[in-house]
């Protein structure tokens, strides 16, 4: 079972640095990346779970993919670190770097607890993605389909994790919290056929049999090529 987390505004997958919150520091030296943490997909799960009694933890699941489906085409990514992606745009290979453009940039301020006032002399920045703009990005990438070249819309984008629950389905259309400053995302339940992407992306590492070595490449070359099984 796939489940689609699509955010309902720009999101913040943070992966490490720090923030300060005084005017006379550094305001920003975070990583943001196109993709969230693993760790992030559990705390959503683990959240959805408790609210909905299915369970106190989160369920075993894999990826996180960014997913992207319009009338025409479908693509798959998996994260390429530092900022980048590995994308299969309808059997078609794309190598996608995130750009400065794709992220939006956000002032806050620091509220006093006590007061529910500002406090004077506080200030950071947050860089949030615009899932929409990339997965836009990402589908008008790839080549014409069918003699087309119309611009792609994105129907369907977000993040895509696959749960081995049956119990998930009870997850659709639960508004939940996401990503960095809980960002309100929507989860969707999706019957999604990979067989029409074509070539397939490993998203973690594998064991490749001898027999397998003609149809499984690496940037380009064959695994038995390479690696001389």
């Amino acid at each position: 079972m796939y489940l689609l987390i699509k955010p309902l505004g720009s999101v913040v997958f943070k992966w490490g640095g720090y923030n300060s919150i005084l005017l006379g520091g550094a305001i920003n030296s975070g990583y943001f990346e196109p993709l969230p943490m693993p760790s992030t997909i559990y705390g959503l799960l683990k959240y959805a779970y408790i609210i909905t009694k299915l369970g106190n933890e989160a369920p075993k699941f894999k990826g996180p993919l960014l997913y992207a489906k319009s009338k025409e085409k479908q693509a798959v990514c998996v994260h390429a670190y530092p900022l980048g992606l590995e994308c299969n745009i309808e059997g078609e290979e794309k190598n996608i770097k995130v750009k400065e453009e794709d992220f939006e940039r956000r002032i806050g301020i620091a509220i006093d607890r006590k007061t529910k006032m500002t406090k004077e002399g506080y200030i950071y920045m947050e860089k949030m993605l615009d899932l929409y703009k990339l997965s836009k990005r990402i589908l008008n990438e790839g080549g014409t389909k069918n003699g087309k070249s119309r611009e792609e819309e994105p129907e369907k984008y977000g993040i895509l994790i696959e749960i081995d629950d049956e119990n998930a389905k009870r997850l659709n259309g639960l508004v939940v919290p996401f990503g960095g400053e809980s960002r309100p995302s929507k989860l969707s339940v999706e019957e999604i056929d990979f067989r029409k992407i074509g070539k397939k992306l490993l998203a973690s590492p594998a064991i490749i049999d001898r027999g397998d070595d003609n149809h499984v490449e690496r940037k380009g070359k064959h695994i038995g090529e390479e690696n001389n099984l």
